[in-house]
């Protein structure tokens, strides 16, 4: 999938609720453009893994579906932009995920030098949500750890083959995913009506394969950086 270079580097976030594929479309926005993925949420399970400070704090929120806290999530988000260099542009999955993480996120931003393009939201209905997430799989034990899904006989089949064991995350139990869309419904959906008031917000139909919501993704980038009207 080859496309065509942006003319200018891009802050983007990309936003949907647990399940929607975010981290599978960041990777292929990232594989054509001079985007630096920043994932909080990738950094706060390796906090976890790690037994941190932080990931002791951070580890009881996520077990119940929860949010960290606001602080917590503007120290692993500043954390990562001090190591950017100014000219690379930044793909943020997973933050903001409140008004107040919204808010503090212009500021951020603004002492960097930096300023938000857009904000591209992938849409997915709920039941498709539990349908995906609790039918997920982490691959351990071959190598770097991959996602697999129980309804995918090819990826559980590699996972098997590479002598990797499927694990099931904690956070992908049904009730643990029901209880992250209540989250993601009350605290995370109101930024779209916030962010389609900026004229930032571009929308995503999130449902088919990840290769067809990733050249829906593709193609709104080349617009964005032209400074293309909202999708």
């Amino acid at each position: 999938m080859i496309t065509q270079p942006l003319s200018r580097s891009l802050e983007i976030v990309l936003i949907g609720p647990p399940g929607a594929g975010k981290s599978t479309i960041a990777e292929a926005l990232i594989a054509e453009h001079p985007l630096v993925m920043i994932s909080t949420g990738q950094q706060l399970r390796t906090e976890i893994k790690a037994r941190t400070r932080i990931g002791r704090m951070v580890e009881g929120y996520l077990q119940h579906g929860d949010l960290a806290p606001d602080s917590l999530m503007d120290r692993v988000l500043r954390t990562s932009l001090d190591s950017l260099d100014s000219e690379q542009g930044i793909l943020l999955d997973g933050y903001p995920r409140t008004m107040r993480q919204a808010a503090g996120l212009a500021l951020m931003l603004a002492d960097y030098g930096r300023e938000l393009d857009a904000v591209i939201a992938l849409d997915v209905a709920d039941d498709e949500v539990v349908r995906r997430l609790s039918g997920r799989r982490i691959c351990e034990g071959a190598g770097d750890p991959f996602p697999v899904h129980i309804d995918d006989l090819a990826s559980m089949l590699r996972c098997q083959e590479r002598g990797g064991k499927p694990q099931q995350r904690d956070d992908d139990r049904p009730e643990i995913v029901r209880q992250r869309l209540v989250v993601y419904h009350e605290q995370t959906r109101p930024l779209l009506d916030y962010y389609a008031s900026e004229g930032l917000l571009r929308r995503i139909d999130a449902s088919g394969s990840p290769a067809d919501v990733a050249r829906r993704a593709l193609a709104v980038l080349p617009q964005v950086a032209a400074g293309g009207i909202e999708l």
